[in-house]
């Protein structure tokens, strides 16, 4: 999958935009003047949009159709070197994971992770939790935290 930002990107959300690539394993690809149809054309990719210069909503399309909108506001943003390892949840979230080419949340995800927590191999993760009220993703590479994003409603 294809990770881009809105057209003019602030500092932190081209930050954002590189970690999480990394962390999902995506590739990123800097906008510049391409416009939705020419990302269409590319295949399944996400956008990170700003609100007010500020990285806010993830929109992920597919076959020229949005398949998830998600409203955050982000928290810690650690640039940090990563291999490509499989990325598993943990919490029950809305949406399958899989659409974000993560491992799904079923039988047989959960056989894989419990494999990859044996062989000492599972890095990472991503947590979904609630803190004051406040429901947030925690990502996390060998137990330690690479970004946090708070949902918003």
């Amino acid at each position: 999958m294809i990770l881009t930002t809105s057209r003019k990107p602030s500092r932190k959300t081209r930050s954002l935009s590189k970690v999480l690539s990394s962390f999902m394993n995506w590739e990123y690809v800097n906008r510049g003047k391409m416009s939705l149809e020419e990302l269409h054309e590319l295949g399944k990719f996400a956008i990170i949009e700003e609100i007010k210069g500020n990285p806010a909503i993830l929109r992920v399309f597919e076959s020229k159709e949005e398949v998830l909108s998600l409203k955050f506001s982000p928290g810690i943003i650690k640039k940090t070197k990563m291999d490509d390892s499989p990325v598993f949840f943990v919490g029950k979230v809305w949406f399958d994971p899989s659409v974000l080419e993560a491992v799904p949340l079923n039988r047989a995800g959960e056989k894989l992770k419990k494999k990859m927590r044996l062989r000492e191999s599972l890095r990472k993760e991503v947590i979904f939790g609630r803190r004051n009220g406040r429901k947030y993703f925690n990502f996390r590479y060998e137990g330690k935290t690479v970004i946090v994003l708070y949902i918003r409603e």
